[in-house]
């Protein structure tokens, strides 16, 4: 079997990206904030860079050239023998927001939160930085509260390369690099600890599952990666999951800790309040996790399940020692609030 990561550089690049911002004026955000960073987001690259913003996307004159629409609702490729299977295809982007849930913020708190962009996305990254400027300057949240993009780093497999400077407003070049998702010792492991960071949601026959099995989780994460690789990459190198998913069936859970976390969001588009309900806390496994480590620790960049692109489905993993169990207590610990960052 080739291994994981070398096989994922060959269908789909992807480049991780953290942003951090200085709130300006007092701001009031929801528990969970993917809402309001996604929707602020996608109004503020619209504005950016629609040429018709009369009209639907459906009957623009641009098409599929226009980067609004091959960021935000992308055609399906051509070639993609299920691309009828899907009305809404999977955006090249994940965007993670701040995960405190501190919901009250006065100017000089500091925030800072992830983005994700696939393929050739990557290159589309400065209408990315600019729309986040504009979110800043038009407010978010209750009551609109302003914010500055202070910069933005590169996620790399080294230290954070800053790659903006938001109090001179210039984007340096950068050389992409894949993140390495292969570590030492996980071609090893037999034990492992999942953390749902964000709400999960995971659809069985049109029902959303309350309860997790690890080859329904393994299942739809190499769905994801096929329709990824398809639509942003190159679906011809994909590794085969046939074996990988008969082996997920040799996975147990040895440890149940998920709850059901509810959250709702109103789209201005359908005019409505809908619930975005998903699983959240934590969920070990146990058996020959070695073969499945570095499609996991994708997962930990590009999500799993439904509206990734509003953070959800976000997950860490951990090995099942003494010292891992130390750092994700930690984790949890540092999601408590915002950060004061250094600067003007």
């Amino acid at each position: 079997m080739p291994q994981a990561d070398e096989s994922f550089r060959a269908f789909l690049d992807y480049q991780r990206f953290r942003l951090s911002i200085r709130i300006s004026s007092r701001t009031v955000l929801p528990p969970y904030k993917g809402s309001v960073f996604r929707g602020a987001f996608g109004n503020s690259f619209r504005r950016a860079v629609c040429a018709d913003r009369s009209g639907e996307c459906s009957s623009c004159a641009l098409g599929d050239r226009c980067i609004y629409k091959a960021h935000f609702e992308p055609s399906c490729p051509r070639q993609f023998d299920d691309a009828g299977k899907f009305s809404r295809p999977p955006t090249p982007y994940v965007i993670v927001p701040p995960l405190t849930d501190r919901r009250f913020f006065e100017p000089g708190d500091a925030l800072r939160f992830e983005l994700v962009l696939m393929g050739a996305a990557v290159r589309s990254l400065p209408y990315f930085i600019y729309a986040f400027m504009e979110m800043g300057r038009c407010g978010i949240g209750k009551g609109r509260g302003k914010y500055n993009l202070l910069s933005v780093d590169l996620m790399g497999n080294g230290n954070p390369l800053p790659i903006f400077d938001g109090a001179r407003g210039t984007l340096r070049e950068f050389s992409p690099e894949t993140p390495d998702v292969s570590q030492p010792g996980d071609e090893a492991l037999d034990a492992v600890s999942l953390h749902l960071l964000t709400p999960m949601r995971i659809k069985v026959k049109n029902d959303l599952v309350t309860e997790l099995t690890f080859p329904l989780l393994f299942e739809r994460l190499s769905a994801r990666l096929r329709l990824l690789a398809a639509f942003y990459g190159d679906d011809s190198r994909l590794p085969d999951f046939s074996t990988l998913l008969a082996l997920s069936r040799n996975i147990r859970v040895t440890e149940y800790a998920l709850h059901w976390h509810e959250w709702e969001r109103y789209s201005g588009r359908q005019k409505t309040t809908m619930k975005f309900g998903g699983l959240k806390g934590k969920v070990a496994f146990s058996g020959p996790m070695g073969p499945f480590m570095p499609y996991l620790r994708l997962a930990e960049h590009l999500s799993v399940g439904q509206q990734t692109t509003f953070g959800l489905g976000r997950i860490r993993v951990f090995a099942q020692t003494a010292e891992a169990d130390g750092e994700a207590r930690r984790m949890d610990r540092r999601k408590g609030g915002p950060v004061r960052l250094a600067g003007p």
